[in-house]
């Protein structure tokens, strides 16, 4: 990610990740209302229900915790690196791949609940979109995470913008 200031790189990274939180938010949105005013034709899945829920359930929470241990292993050689800006930009794309991937897990379980009618699939969606929420890239949480001290702090702590 290219950015000029401090104040440039939250903008584009908050932009993008709105976007990557609210396409599968409209996805479910619209599957939803699709269902309930018969939008779409619905599919008679009887004896497949229970294994397509365990599936969709299986899928999101597998990108969940492989999110969890790539984001942070990744993180480990980002930290090595020393330039801040280098460092910033690969936290970004780190950040970004990360949300598509809960993204996906997300669109997953929107599908789930197209096919299944189940009522936990909308439980488990509504509660995985915390996760983005836990995970988004505050500069303090960017400074725990790249580990920063001293000036580098402060710079991306008050978005100083002499870069």
């Amino acid at each position: 990610m290219k950015f000029q200031t401090l104040g440039q790189y939250f903008y584009k990274l908050y932009a993008l990740m709105f976007i990557l939180f609210l396409v599968p938010l409209a996805v479910f949105i619209f599957l939803y209302q699709s269902f309930r005013l018969a939008w779409l034709p619905t599919f008679d899945l009887l004896q497949m229900v229970e294994l397509i829920s365990y599936l969709a359930f299986s899928i999101a929470a597998f990108d969940w915790v492989i999110i969890l241990f790539v984001f942070h292993y990744r993180l480990k050689s980002i930290r090595k690196i020393h330039s801040l800006g280098e460092r910033l930009s690969r936290y970004a794309s780190l950040t970004l791949v990360s949300n598509t991937i809960i993204s996906v897990g997300m669109l997953v379980l929107s599908g789930g609940y197209y096919l299944t009618e189940n009522k936990w699939m909308t439980i488990v969606f509504i509660a995985s979109l915390i996760l983005p929420v836990i995970r988004w890239p505050f500069p303090s949480r960017v400074c725990k995470d790249l580990a920063l001290k001293g000036d580098e702090q402060m710079m991306v702590l008050y978005r100083m913008d002499s870069f």
